[in-house]
């Protein structure tokens, strides 16, 4: 019997609906297909990051400064979020406490995570009272403490120590968000000394995508603490500052760990998906020619 030869082109074509279902498929945020999006969202100078889990859950990590936060709650609300599973403080600066208020003010919230510092700001004082007056069961997040948001995602806190330290930033909740095969670093504001303590407590901090610390200041992301992460896709929330953020050290050790860096004050707001095997990038602003960067499919340059 003749063999029949399928044309190249046809499988070519073939080749292009394959790629074009799959890619789809992972970047369709749905319960169903078993997706968890995260959300860094450009929140100006200060950090803000949300989270869909699978089973639909919302947490919010941060939310940037008071000024922003009528933008925060309108983003997620236009995002269908009517309520907040659960709430990450990761330490009491205004850049992180002061969208918070309007969150809490308008939405229903079942669980907050912080610190539990001390720290004397009218701000802060408020993201207090209004956690006791809406009678919110809070944690303070200690290094060792696990938790488990969904049947999908864990969470591992790598800080603040037990006994903090004496720095606001250094105090900063860590945590290792985990999904299947792919972890992210949520590194807060910690510093060189934190960085530096951390490694010597020796929890897993490896990850494929980290939130870089203090929004690329000079005395974080120190080369120790980049080897021990590995992170493939660096992300840096940080908005018009006076204090040279990101800085040239930084941003260059970043490189040197082969990070693909992203910038909210360049890139708009970042939407990571995966299924927990791969991942995709979606930043708000890329090049004109491949908004999409796929990890393992597609590789472009650093934006």
């Amino acid at each position: 019997m003749r063999a029949y030869k399928v044309p190249q082109a046809a499988v070519v074509l073939l080749l292009l609906i394959t790629v074009g279902v799959a890619l789809w498929a992972l970047l369709t945020p749905s319960a169903a297909t078993g997706l968890l999006q995260v959300t860094f969202l450009d929140v100006g100078q200060g950090d803000a990051a949300w989270l869909k889990t699978p089973d639909g859950l919302d947490i919010l990590i941060d939310g940037g400064r008071e000024s922003k936060g009528a933008d925060l709650l309108s983003y997620l609300q236009s995002h269908g979020v009517t309520d907040i599973e659960f709430l990450v403080l990761t330490h009491p600066h205004d850049d992180h406490v002061g969208g918070l208020i309007a969150i809490l003010e308008n939405m229903e919230v079942d669980e907050a995570l912080t610190n539990c510092q001390s720290y004397d700001s009218a701000t802060y004082r408020e993201f207090q009272e209004l956690l006791l007056d809406k009678a919110i069961p809070t944690t303070c997040v200690r290094d060792g403490n696990n938790f488990a948001w969904g049947d999908n995602i864990s969470a591992a806190a790598v800080n603040p120590p037990e006994s903090l330290m004496s720095d606001a930033n250094n105090n900063s909740v860590v945590l290792r968000i985990s999904y299947g095969a792919i972890d992210f670093l949520f590194a807060g504001d910690i510093e060189s000394e934190a960085e530096a303590e951390i490694l010597g407590r020796g929890p897993i901090v490896e990850a494929e995508i980290l939130k870089v610390a203090h929004h690329g200041s000079q005395y974080s992301s120190t080369a120790p603490f980049l080897t021990a992460v590995d992170p493939e896709m660096a992300v840096i929330s940080v908005g018009p500052n006076s204090y040279g953020h990101p800085t040239a050290e930084a941003i260059q050790r970043l490189h040197d760990a082969d990070a693909t860096i992203y910038r909210t004050d360049l890139n708009g707001t970042i939407v990571v998906i995966t299924d927990g095997g791969t991942y995709s990038v979606q930043p708000e602003t890329s090049s004109s020619y491949l908004p999409l960067v796929m990890k393992g499919w597609l590789s472009i340059l650093d934006p």
